[in-house]
């Protein structure tokens, strides 16, 4: 650190403040509980400091302003020199540099920098700083005041979701969450459920800008993935969690379409309100679309080239990676992928109330979380996300037993044999669960808390040809839980006509076909109940469903609190006619042990 410029001219040698701490001053300096000599400032600093150092550049100039407060001061010139001269303890000069670099020297070597180091743990590390800083500089004392207060309730109840502490600077306790190395933690409590870990799987700064590079790092993540994308240029930083893998589809110049609970973040940049603000995506729009490592996701924009392809799209296109890349060859796309191409965007009607945007709206009345709706990331980060605790069931004890007990013509009891929050979403897992069990009993929630359910009076039976689909003849009945109905009026049963009582179920490689262009892996009902839907095609796993009746079928005696889809006049037990299930159960119904 001797190495530092001076400028000199003829009469004297200007130094630099730090020259006069690091190079004469260590005897000046407090110590750790180690004996480690220490300086009381921002880590990031630091690191900018010999970013700088080792490439060379003006140190003098660059530096960002959230590290303002240290550059100021070790970058200050004095006039007293490194080699101490009698007197300089009375000079103007000394008292000049005292009031600057006082803060960072002990007490008793005549600083105000304070007698003892104070400490916390936080993970594999510490942060420290001194008792005067604290007592004297009153962000700091919130900064770390703050974060001991975080760092405490975590660890007094780590499974719970710990929420941020109060702040009258919500960015700056951000700040603070980051310099401390914090920011998993308040990941987990933007995300807000209990019992959760998090792990980093890719960062972009190390593991690249490709495609392949990142299905490759979360291929066998379990639970869901948490996505970070900085806009650092204009100091814009979002987040999207999808709660679900990143499945890739099997042909590499395909895409693939999964049912994914979604939910987006702004957690700098977007509002003039400071801290994190989360954007609630509609329930028809929760999925993910993945391209193959050699096709691209078709954007629907027209004529707007940035937007017609990419790798990644989810929430219908409201977050878009790895932009511009066009799916078909010899039609001028571009083959090579960059996940930082981005694309973001919202409607108006999603900005959250109580918030001040201060973005731009496009010709559509879209707003964005970045910067501009088409911007490269300067960092991208991918977090896997999964939790401990039990899956709670879906209804209660005793509502399963009142719907049982509806579904059933003597008595009967419940045995659970498939979970999709337990066991997984895949078609294979279904039926590996549920086997030849008959009498079988679907219960579903939507992300919006709608709950119905589906009772087959008979089995899930595959065709014998893994691509074709085989029907079966049995009785099917809906009932609504909660959601569809208004008042509290309990279980509704819903009837459906004898013509349409059957089951059709796809081999591992084929689908149902609806006959207006819907496509699955189940259909119910006639396709009043679909699993693993999606148009033309079927999804990469269950989550991605639908649910409809006809006006005819709803019962005289409810009051339907849904709205009608006006060209076919359907109703719905779900939220919305196309869903995202939050969950799925499949029972089988026997008799009671000893009957």
């Amino acid at each position: 650190m001797g190495t530092f410029t001076s400028k000199q001219d003829d009469k004297t040698t200007a130094t630099s403040q730090r020259e006069m701490v690091l190079n004469v001053g260590d005897f000046w300096m407090l110590k750790d509980a180690n004996g480690t000599h220490f300086i009381d400032t921002d880590p990031f600093y630091f690191t900018w400091l010999a970013v700088k150092l080792h490439s060379r550049r003006d140190i003098h100039e660059g530096c960002p302003p959230s590290l303002a407060f240290y550059h100021s001061r070790f970058m200050a010139k004095t006039a007293l020199g490194i080699a101490a001269q009698h007197g300089d303890e009375k000079s103007a000069a000394f008292r000049d540099f005292m009031a600057v670099m006082g803060p960072f020297i002990k007490t008793s070597a005549g600083g105000t920098g304070g007698d003892e180091v104070l400490r916390v743990r936080v993970g594999g590390g510490a942060v420290a700083t001194t008792d005067a800083t604290l007592a004297d500089f009153q962000t700091l004392h919130d900064r770390f005041t703050k974060v001991v207060d975080y760092v405490r309730r975590i660890r007094v109840a780590p499974e719970a979701v710990i929420s941020l502490p109060a702040s009258r600077s919500p960015r700056e306790l951000l700040y603070a969450c980051e310099m401390y190395g914090l920011m998993e933690q308040v990941y987990l409590s933007m995300i807000g459920k209990p019992r959760s870990n998090i792990k980093c799987l890719f960062k972009s700064s190390q593991d690249g800008r490709n495609f392949e590079a990142l299905l490759e790092r979360v291929k066998n993540a379990q639970g869901g993935l948490l996505f970070v994308i900085d806009d650092q240029e204009h100091q814009h930083r979002l987040a999207c969690h999808m709660d679900g893998a990143l499945i890739p589809p099997t042909d590499p110049k395909s895409t693939l379409l999964t049912g994914c609970p979604v939910a987006l973040y702004s957690i700098s940049g977007a509002f003039k309100e400071e801290g994190i603000t989360k954007i609630t995506v509609p329930h028809n729009d929760q999925w993910v679309l993945v391209a193959g490592t050699e096709g691209a996701v078709e954007g629907d924009r027209g004529a707007d080239k940035e937007a017609s392809g990419g790798k990644l799209s989810i929430a219908y296109g409201r977050l878009w990676l790895g932009v511009g890349e066009s799916a078909g060859e010899g039609e001028g796309g571009r083959r090579a992928c960059d996940l930082h191409r981005c694309c973001q965007w919202l409607k108006k009607g999603e900005l959250p109330d109580g918030k001040t945007y201060v973005g731009g709206f496009d010709e559509e009345d879209r707003a964005t979380l970045a910067s501009n709706q088409f911007f490269t990331a300067s960092r991208l980060e991918v977090y896997q996300v999964w939790s401990t605790g039990p899956i709670a069931p879906i209804i209660s004890p005793g509502d399963l037993q009142a719907l049982v007990d509806m579904a059933a013509d003597t008595p009967m009891t419940a045995q659970l044999l498939f979970k999709g929050g337990r066991d997984g979403w895949t078609y294979g897992s279904l039926f590996a669960k549920v086997g030849k069990a008959a009498d079988l009993l679907f219960i579903i929630q939507d992300t919006s808390s709608h709950t119905f359910a589906s009772h087959v009076k008979g089995q899930l039976k595959q065709p014998v040809d893994a691509t074709e689909v085989r029907t079966t003849k049995c009785p099917v009945t809906f009932y609504s839980v909660s959601g569809a109905f208004k008042g509290d009026e309990g279980i509704t049963k819903i009837n459906i006509p004898d013509d349409v009582q059957y089951v059709s179920v796809a081999g591992p490689e084929g689908v149902v076909k609806g006959d207006k262009g819907g496509a699955g892996k189940v259909s119910i009902g006639e396709g009043r109940l679909w699993l693993g839907m999606a148009n033309g095609a079927p999804a990469g796993d269950l989550r991605s469903c639908q649910q409809w009746i006809t006006r005819d079928e709803l019962p005289t005696d409810r009051t339907y609190r849904g709205s009608l889809e006006e060209e076919q006049d359907w109703a719905t037990l779900a939220a919305t006619l196309s869903f995202t299930c939050a969950d799925l159960e499949v029972y089988t119904l026997q008799a009671p042990a000893g009957r």
